[in-house]
């Protein structure tokens, strides 16, 4: 489709997205099954001791729970605004000693950072989804600032995801939008993944990923020992049934060990509405 990144579009998108990006995973019972997930893969690879960068940190949801699990935390974002939440939010959970540095940049060029410098490396939220032709170099560079044997944790918007979770809205005119495959792009992403500006979607071009190619980029960038899934998995792109198994107890307790059965299966990756993965840098 000829779309090519655009830094300044994305900054000024986020910059404007202000705290939407702070609530957005915690906004309804669905979102807080996805950052569950995203947090169970990560656990391990925080904790006293461990150098963490969250790149592509946004309001700072996952910098803070990095910080309250004892990590030292570098945040790295693209937004101004975002990192002025995320500063402001950390404050005010009392983790600012747990803070090494805050630092707005590209995620094409980590150039603040030395080779293997970070024990654990995040990219979560899907910023790599708006690298487009850049999205290998990020990748590289994400690993590059890794320490040998660390490990790197991703995850991107599933292209096949995005188009599940149309079927997943509430009060939604299925018809008008699949019967309008030109008008919305829909074969375009579902043979190249790739979406541009269009005028009834605010955020700037992406390009949403199958799982085998994620699995490529971090091959390429000399990840190993690579994971993958998807998040949320058996609850993707079902939000009205997550309101309803929220309310008893038991029904949500019984759903999220599910999820955390399934997450993590191969065979289940491109379910999900983000591709989760991690791997480490040998």
């Amino acid at each position: 489709m000829g779309q090519t990144y655009n830094g300044e579009a994305i900054r000024n998108f986020y910059n404007n997205y202000g705290e939407k990006e702070w609530v957005r995973l915690d906004l309804t019972p669905y979102d807080r099954i996805n950052f569950h997930l995203h947090m169970k893969l990560l656990q391990e690879h925080i904790g006293e001791g461990k150098k963490v960068l969250d790149a592509g940190c946004g309001a700072g949801r996952f910098s803070i729970e990095i910080a309250r699990a004892g990590s030292e935390v570098t945040l790295f974002d693209i937004s101004d605004e975002q990192l002025r939440i995320a500063e402001e939010k950390i404050k005010e959970s009392g983790l600012t000693s747990k803070i090494d540095k805050i630092v707005r940049g590209d995620l094409r060029e980590l150039s603040s950072f030395e080779d293997n410098t970070f024990d654990t490396v995040v990219c979560y939220g899907a910023p790599l989804n708006y690298l487009l032709e850049n999205r290998q170099k990020a990748v590289d560079e994400l690993t590059r600032v890794t320490k040998k044997g660390g490990t790197i944790l991703l995850s991107v918007n599933s292209k096949w995801g995005v188009i599940r979770n149309q079927l997943g809205k509430a009060d939604f005119d299925y018809v008008s939008f699949f019967g309008q495959p030109d008008y919305w792009f829909i074969n375009e992403v579902a043979e190249t993944g790739d979406l541009p500006v269009h005028e009834m979607v605010n955020h700037p071009s992406r390009h949403f990923f199958e799982a085998e190619e994620l699995e490529e980029v971090m091959k390429k960038a000399g990840i190993e020992n690579i994971q993958i899934g998807g998040s949320p998995c058996l609850t993707s792109a079902f939000r009205e049934p997550a309101e309803k198994l929220a309310v008893d107890s038991t029904a949500w307790e019984t759903i999220i060990k599910l999820e955390e059965q399934a997450f993590m299966k191969r065979t289940m990756a491109d379910n999900g509405e983000f591709i989760i993965a991690k791997g480490i840098k040998l």
